[in-house]
């Protein structure tokens, strides 16, 4: 009995010292990554701050933000084994509304024909519309860039702190799944822990009842 304790003790110390290396590579890993997320915040705003100068403060700021607001990207969730979660971005392409927008204006424009009848001499009636036209081809179509908000020709320091906050989602997911796994690993090593409290405890007291 005694032996079969001191085997299982021996397993869960060995077991508890490759946790508490696995958990500090993680911590490493955690630190380097926030310290990683924040370069990006900063650099984020920096750009910001120098498309604000070239092209006035007012021009750059919440007025220009559209009435409908899109999301571009989605977080979704997932659980792994012991209770863990991982958090994954999904990205939408900004550039694919483009696509669809240019075929529906092509499709509108050569097949519809504007129709004018001749009431007389110099009078010309308005031009009609097909019934089958609608008026808003391009309604609904895609996500739009955000860019766009602030104008056509943006300067290149907007579009750089576009990319950098973008950057810094992936990697808010990224630090979020590694939060959750090392919040597992804690919970496994005091899980651990207590098994090996537990096993002394006993040997403790069959070593006072032997005495």
């Amino acid at each position: 009995m005694a032996l079969a304790e001191d085997t299982g003790l021996a397993e869960i110390c060995e077991e508890l010292d490759q946790i508490i290396l696995y958990l500090f590579d993680a911590l490493e890993m955690l630190q380097t990554k926030r310290e990683a997320f924040n370069s990006l915040v900063e650099q984020g705003w920096f750009s910001l701050s120098k498309s604000r100068y070239a092209m006035g403060n007012k021009s750059v700021s919440t007025l220009q933000y559209g009435h409908q607001m899109i999301p571009l990207v989605r977080v979704k969730t997932s659980k792994k084994e012991k209770g863990q979660v991982e958090f994954h971005v999904v990205s939408e392409d900004v550039d694919a509304p483009k696509q669809k927008v240019i075929g529906a204006v092509e499709e509108f424009g050569p097949s519809e024909q504007v129709l004018r009848r001749r009431k007389g001499p110099g009078k010309t009636e308005a031009p009609t519309q097909p019934q089958n036209a609608t008026s808003k081809p391009t309604e609904g179509l895609g996500h739009p860039n955000p860019l766009n908000w602030f104008g056509i020709l943006v300067p290149q320091s907007l579009r750089q702190a576009q990319k950098t906050f973008q950057e810094g989602i992936h990697l808010a997911a990224e630090i979020a799944s590694l939060q959750s796994e090392i919040e597992t690993i804690r919970r496994c090593y005091r899980e651990l822990l207590g098994k090996k409290q537990d096993l002394i405890a006993r040997r403790s007291s069959a070593a006072l009842e032997q005495l």
